[in-house]
């Protein structure tokens, strides 16, 4: 926010009136009338007002800023400065601006009085963040009806919904699903006609009225009917247990039946629910917990059940909802094309197709086995060009870090499969699949007797060996975790040592949540009642009972105190890692970090392996991570604790039964599912492969054998790992205390054309680094097999567009349009995705022409070494018999 040039503008207020209202085109009448009436709001044009308040609150903030002393606003102002001082989400631009505040009037310039209210106001009665103020409420009334029955009829039927496609489409690869700014739209129409046929009938319990149609629909029913589906579309946090487990393309257990498939279920949701409650004081209540992902479905809520003022942004007069639905309708339509029609366009691999024989060009540009570098258009396929990044709402400092750590990623897989470490050089560059030494697709059933690892099968066969993007996969998974808990703990230690103190006075002194809350939206959630600890606690030790009884009836292998070893590492390591998803819209798990310490304490045990990690690393980091992103969903637009809650308990239990309909009917019904060429993509590169190749790796062969045999670079990594965040952590402490004055001595001693050189060259990337999130950096670099470069060049350039450009140079339009059009080319692509698999997918008909072949002609398709296999051997690697 830049103060405006001087003088006096005719002015459109939001009412559609006009006004004449005092910019900053004459300093000398600003001046005179700050000093007279005070009326500072007056000083504020049209246009910076729309930025401060883009949902027709203006009045109520130019009354804050009005009557805001300049003592209030200085305290304010000092104390936001501190509290923000490592806040990454912060606006650089107001941070800057703030310290230049507080050196006083003389130093800042002209209006300094205005600046000064307008800064305290947007930290005290607004969001200092855009993303936050585009979508906000700044006033609540608690008489909105919200746990309404027509609410809860449209949440869970459409939960069902959901929970059904999300299920149907984890195995494909990229997968597809509803999420919920996209369900909104399909529940609002139905809403509506609820609302015109229902009749006004109910009954009283406890002196309350609970109709079928109270009225018009609100804002806040259609926020709680979304939250009632948004926990329901993660209950395939156990389908990749399950997968593995049953399908005979891996282990073909036969004890896996629909009674384990639903106790596993419900009990991995509700442990993932009561852990939700631990989390909760870390990443729902400080205001630094933004959840940038969030936003999209809030804003799309506005769009859909607030009346807007009729305004002109850069020419563009449509509302939202009309927006939406052109959108919509635009891409499902245009999907038929990348996804049956034209499928290359959605794997845009267009540089391979100049020589598809080229292994070479294959690995470098390639989009399916390939790093997919160098080739600035990789994809017209929305589906594609959003599957790395959440482009429309992840902040692009984010994006734009975990980018170039991609790129880091693909050049450290050149080097190793061009070294040959590991073998890496027989197989494709980029596979999450484990492969024998013949270089098919590995078979665990020649090497297992009774689900252990018998070691003469074992020596006749082959051990599991890994593509070089795999390999990098996992190394950096094990770099992360010591650089992301060691950097968050250490960097923002000020806010979660507070809510620790805070969990801490909460259990012993019931102490709320929202007491001293700085921000408007905890002293807006004051007034209603919390969910106490002892509710989530019950329910995590409800799931804790059926996980014992679970390991007990069936013939798993796994002993009891797994469950509070996973639960003992959740206590520890989740805390920083839903801050991260909090702060930055990433989403990660421990599964890792479980993998080696069960591989360790378990080794030959593939059923403790997997049960391990989907307790450890998807029901409680990553399934207690959804149900906090949906606490805070309801902390932003005002819903009580204690409805999400029951909204939340009630959806679980329906939906579970759900999810495990549909598991059954998938793994009997998609023909091909889990192989290599499923006609409609149900490949399961992202779920069954990677999870299956992990439980050979540690589960089978045990973390010994890999550590210390087969990859023993794998240990060092967590030393690295550990040496980076130091490096980071001393760097970014001392730096900006040591710099300038080295800059100062060098500048002595150096020649001024050699000073001038490392002036723009490395002073500016020593600079950079001071600044630069290392966790974003790691996590970059570990995203790879299945996925590559094409699959992250489109959403950067995306993010660049809708996440960087268009807030500095069209603010206003990216705060009404952007997170609708997000929406709206996801619900489209949904809807089209859906349509086509029962259309042309379930019995396939198969269109072949070269729009649909090309894409897979050359070598990037089939997925070749640079290295022959050695035909007298038929095998590369150790002589049989001598496997480590």
């Amino acid at each position: 926010m830049q103060p405006p040039r001087p003088s006096v503008e005719i002015a459109e207020d939001l009412d559609g009136s006009t006004t004449q209202r005092m910019s900053s085109h004459d300093p000398e009448k600003m001046q005179s009338s700050a000093g007279t009436s005070q009326k500072f709001c007056e000083q504020i044009p049209h246009e910076m007002l729309e930025e401060l308040a883009p949902n027709g609150e203006g009045d109520y903030i130019c009354e804050k800023v009005d009557n805001m002393t300049e003592e209030e606003a200085i305290a304010i102002v000092q104390e936001s400065v501190r509290f923000h001082a490592d806040d990454w989400n912060f606006p650089a631009e107001m941070r800057e601006r703030m310290k230049r505040l507080l050196q006083g009037p003389k130093a800042y310039g002209d209006f300094y009085d205005r600046d000064l209210r307008i800064d305290a106001t947007l930290m005290r009665h607004s969001s200092p963040y855009p993303g936050v103020r585009a979508v906000q409420e700044l006033k609540d009334d608690p008489t909105v009806p919200i746990e309404t029955i027509r609410a809860y009829f449209l949440g869970v039927a459409w939960a069902v919904i959901g929970t059904f496609m999300s299920t149907f489409f984890n195995s494909r690869f990229p997968s597809i699903g509803l999420s919920g700014s996209v369900i909104q739209i399909l529940l609002f129409p139905c809403a509506k006609f609820l609302e015109w046929v229902l009749p006004d009938w109910g009954i009283t319990v406890f002196g309350v009225r609970h109709s079928l149609n109270p009225g018009p629909w609100t804002f806040k029913e259609q926020m709680f009917s979304t939250i009632c589906y948004n926990i329901a579309i993660y209950t395939t946090n156990s389908y990749g247990m399950i997968l593995v487990q049953r399908l005979d393309v891996y282990y073909g257990l036969t004890f896996v039946n629909f009674g384990y498939q639903l106790m596993l279920t419900l009990f991995v949701q509700l442990m993932g629910m009561g852990f939700a409650g631990y989390l909760r004081r870390f990443s729902v209540y400080p205001v630094k917990a933004l959840w940038p992902t969030i936003l999209p479905t809030i804003a799309m809520n506005r769009a859909l059940t607030r009346p807007e003022p009729k305004e002109n942004i850069y020419g563009w007069t449509i509302s939202r909802y009309r927006f939406f639905y052109i959108c919509t309708l635009t891409m499902a339509i245009y999907y038929w094309f990348p996804g049956y029609l034209f499928t290359a366009l959605s794997t845009f691999n267009w540089m391979t197709w100049i020589a598809p024989n080229s292994v070479v060009l294959s690995l470098l540009t390639g989009s399916i086995t390939g790093l997919g570098l160098f080739n600035p258009i990789t994809t017209f396929d929305w589906n594609v060009a959003t599957s790395s990044y959440a482009a429309l709402s992840q902040p692009f400092f984010a994006t734009c870090t975990m980018y170039f750590g991609g790129i880091l990623g693909g050049l450290i897989i050149l080097g190793i499969y061009y070294k040959n470490m590991n073998y890496t050089a027989f197989l494709p560059i980029n596979s999450s699949s484990a492969f024998a030494n013949d270089g098919t697709p590995y078979q665990v059933q020649k090497v297992v007797v009774n689900n252990q690892l018998d070691p003469t099968k074992y020596q006749n066969y082959s051990p599991p060996f890994y593509s070089a993007g795999y390999i990098l996969t996992v190394g950096a998974n094990f770099c992360f975790y010591p650089v992301y808990f060691f950097y968050i703990m250490v960097n923002q230690w000020k806010t979660i040592g507070q809510a620790y103190v805070d969990f801490y006075h909460g259990l012993r002194h019931g102490k709320g949540n929202y007491e001293n809350a700085m921000d408007i939206h905890s002293r807006l959630m004051a007034q209603y009642p919390e969910v106490p600890d002892w509710w989530f606690l019950i329910i995590l030790v409800g799931a804790i009972v059926v996980s014992v009884i679970f390991l007990k009836i069936y013939p798993l292998d796994t002993p009891i105190w797994l469950v509070f070893l996973v639960i003992g590492i959740n206590l520890v390591f989740a805390v920083p890692l839903s801050f991260l998803s909090a702060t930055t819209g990433t989403n990660l798990g421990l599964g890792a970090l479980i993998q080696v310490i069960t591989g360790f304490l378990l080794p030959g045990n593939t059923n403790a392996f997997l049960f391990a990690q989907t307790l450890g690393s998807w029901a409680l980091a990553g399934y207690g991570d959804n149900m906090v992103q949906d606490l805070k969903m309801g902390h932003y637009v005002r819903i009580p604790p204690r409805a999400v809650f029951r909204s939340q308990i009630g959806t679980i239990i329906i939906t579970v039964f759900v999810a495990v309909g549909t598991q059954d009917f998938i793994m009997t019904n998609v023909k091909g599912l889990c192989t290599p060429n499923q006609p409609s993509r149900f490949t399961c590169a992202n779920d069954g492969n990677p999870l299956y190749a992990s439980s050979l790796m540690w589960g089978l062969l045990g973390s010994d054998r890999m550590f210390n045999s087969l990859y023993p670079l794998f240990k060092w990594c967590f030393l690295i790992g550990t040496c980076i965040a130091l490096a980071f952590l001393f760097g970014q402490t001392y730096g900006p205390r040591y710099l300038p004055s080295v800059q100062d001595q060098l500048r002595q001693r150096l020649s001024r054309r050699t000073f001038s050189m490392l002036d723009r060259t490395l002073f500016p990337f020593v600079a950079s680094l001071l600044w630069l999130n290392p966790i974003l950096v790691i996590q970059g670099v570990q995203h790879w097999a299945p996925s590559n470069m094409s699959y992250k060049t489109p959403g950067f350039i995306l993010s660049y567009v809708f996440m960087y450009w268009m807030p500095r140079h069209r603010l206003a339009w990216w705060e009404k349009y952007n997170y609708v059009l997000s929406a709206a080319l996801t619900a489209g692509v949904a809807v089209s995705g859906l349509i086509i698999f029962f259309a042309v997918g379930y019995n396939p008909k198969k269109l072949e022409w070269w729009g649909n072949t090309v894409s897979g002609a050359g070598v990037d398709g089939r997925g070749t070494g640079i290295l022959k296999i050695p035909k007298d051997r038929g095998y590369f690697g150790p002589e049989k018999g001598t496997f480590p």
